[in-house]
């Protein structure tokens, strides 16, 4: 694992830098690959990168780009807590990406078990890999709560020692709201990405970031226990 931890005094500069990291990301997938894969992240910290994707490109065509997300509320997407609801607007209405490359997590499937089985099987199918294989995303965005947690993996879920499953279905969790079931990629599929980027600001999570980027996996810190088998980036803003 190749990790670089950079801190910004404010969140702009941490977006303008996010958006370098995207644009570097995708030029390599599209040199090497022919295509830019890439899974969002929910959360107010990366909003600003979306638009700024969507208002000045981010190294990749937009038919060239499929978009997964990697961890969804199990909503419906006209609810405010869903994350596909909150992006769309943002990211896919201004541009010219094909529907066919946008990729939502199906909430509408019940039960959640099968909705993860299917965004799985949708994964495998887009990027090529059969059973057993664990597939690599271009680059995957994420974010950390103040409890520790990344994508929809919470501090003693059991779905941290899943090794088979790339999606999992997980209950609502109690440390943090909304308090809705999720699903959300597990950490074989996070840990296989080319690129991993986390976002975070620090103001309020200062304990779990000093977790997170410690030496060593802490296992009540899930965003700890990312470390892909290719580039981990942490984009922290301190102010």
């Amino acid at each position: 694992m190749n990790r670089d931890i950079r801190r910004f005094a404010a969140m702009d500069a941490l977006t303008a830098a996010a958006l370098d990291a995207v644009r570097e990301a995708a030029r390599e997938a599209m040199t090497q690959r022919g295509r830019f894969v890439v899974a969002l992240s929910g959360g107010s910290s990366p909003l600003a990168l979306y638009a700024a994707m969507a208002r000045e490109g981010y190294g990749a065509p937009f038919d060239a780009t499929h978009f997964f997300f990697g961890d969804e509320r199990l909503v419906p997407v006209a609810d405010r807590r869903n994350t596909f609801g909150t992006v769309a607007p943002i990211l896919f209405t201004p541009t010219p990406v094909p529907v066919g490359n946008i990729r939502p997590m199906p909430v509408e499937i019940r039960p959640a078990e099968l909705a993860a089985e299917t965004y799985e099987a949708e994964i495998r199918e887009t990027l090529g890999a059969g059973p057993g294989e664990i597939p690599r995303f271009d680059l995957i965005l994420l974010g950390m709560g103040p409890d520790g947690h990344t994508a929809s993996l919470f501090p003693g879920s059991p779905a941290l020692e899943e090794t088979r499953r790339l999606v999992a279905a997980v209950p609502a969790p109690t440390t943090v709201e909304p308090h809705v079931p999720r699903l959300t990629f597990t950490l074989p599929l996070l840990n296989a990405a080319h690129r991993v980027l986390f976002l975070a600001a620090a103001k309020g999570k200062e304990q779990a970031l000093e977790r997170a980027l410690g030496d060593a996996p802490d296992p009540d810190t899930p965003a700890s226990l990312v470390r892909p088998q290719g580039a981990l980036t942490w984009l922290v803003a301190t102010g």
